[in-house]
């Protein structure tokens, strides 16, 4: 393994050319300094790309250049600590592989998605903060399995958070202030755990596939319902916070979920609304939703 230096170059490529003569093991290190070359692809198993000191090696697009980063990679890629600004495509946009890492960047002001798990697998997204990206999310999550943790999301045109994939979990991110919903999960089999979702602009999070499990999430003040499963039975809510949102805490329109052990307080349309069937709901708190706590219009639900 070795260790290779970068230093900030006005005219050069230094990080790609860097990168280029990395083999498997290596560690490309950045140093301090504003990097505005275009877009670096990682096509090496195995090699990380690491800013010296997080936040102080800038990848500055200049609105001209398409992506910051693009790992073509098989396995093993690691992007972490980078400050990343004014790109007109994605920011970094991981397009095949396994066990990629993009890890504590700070991306702002791309027109494209802040970080594209666009396929692949068991990928980690970890401590990165995703602010003004114009594309379809923050962080888009198109790979299987894999690790959406303690990122921020907030301040993006679309949504904060995209699970896309299947079998992926999103576990204690900041999702907040995006455009249109927090965090959408649209595939099958994603856990959501201990996210914290808030003022967004149509919904806090929505699940629109089958075998969803949401649990401690603390969703409030958005605009639209706190929590909306629209399509996809068999999901579980279990001792989430749903309150202050302006339409409905919790909205259930499918069948044989399981709503247990939630708060939903001062919503605007009824704490829980239940519009399929055969759907359990039990241990949960209201608090002063409006008009009613409860609604329930669909068949063979059972409440205790």
């Amino acid at each position: 393994m070795a260790i290779i230096s970068v230093f900030p170059s006005p005219t050069g490529t230094p990080i790609a050319t860097a990168v280029a003569s990395a083999v498997a093991g290596d560690v490309v290190l950045v140093n301090n300094g504003t990097y505005p070359e275009p877009a670096v692809t990682v096509a090496t198993s195995n090699v990380k790309v690491i800013a010296k000191n997080e936040g102080a090696a800038i990848r500055q697009g200049l609105n001209a250049a398409a992506s910051a980063f693009i790992v073509t990679a098989a396995t093993g890629v690691e992007i972490n600590g980078f400050s990343i600004q004014n790109y007109t495509a994605d920011a970094i946009d991981v397009t095949t592989g396994t066990n990629h890492r993009i890890i504590g960047n700070t991306i702002n002001n791309t027109l494209g998605i802040g970080i594209d798990l666009a396929a692949g697998t068991g990928h980690v997204a970890w401590r990165n903060s995703i602010q003004d990206a114009g594309g379809a999310a923050g962080i888009n999550v198109v790979s299987t399995d894999s690790w959406i943790v303690q990122n921020v999301s907030f301040s993006n045109t679309s949504v904060g958070i995209l699970l896309a994939g299947a079998n992926n979990a999103a576990i204690g991110n900041t999702v907040s202030e995006n455009g249109t919903i927090g965090i959408s999960s649209t595939t099958a089999n994603n856990l959501l755990f201990g996210n914290t979702v808030s003022l967004n602009g149509t919904s806090g999070i929505t699940v629109a596939a089958a075998n969803n499990v949401l649990i401690r999430n603390n969703i409030e003040n958005n605009t639209g319902n706190g929590v909306s499963i629209t399509t996809g039975d068999n999901g579980y809510l279990g001792a989430n916070d749903s309150n202050e949102n302006t339409q409905t805490g919790i909205a259930v329109a499918t069948d044989f979920n399981s709503v247990e052990f939630n708060e939903m307080k001062l919503n605007q349309n009824f704490g829980l609304v239940i519009s399929g069937d055969e759907n359990t709901a039990f241990g949960n708190r209201f608090t002063g939703n409006t008009p009613t706590q409860i609604s329930i219009t669909g068949t063979d639900n059972n409440l205790f």
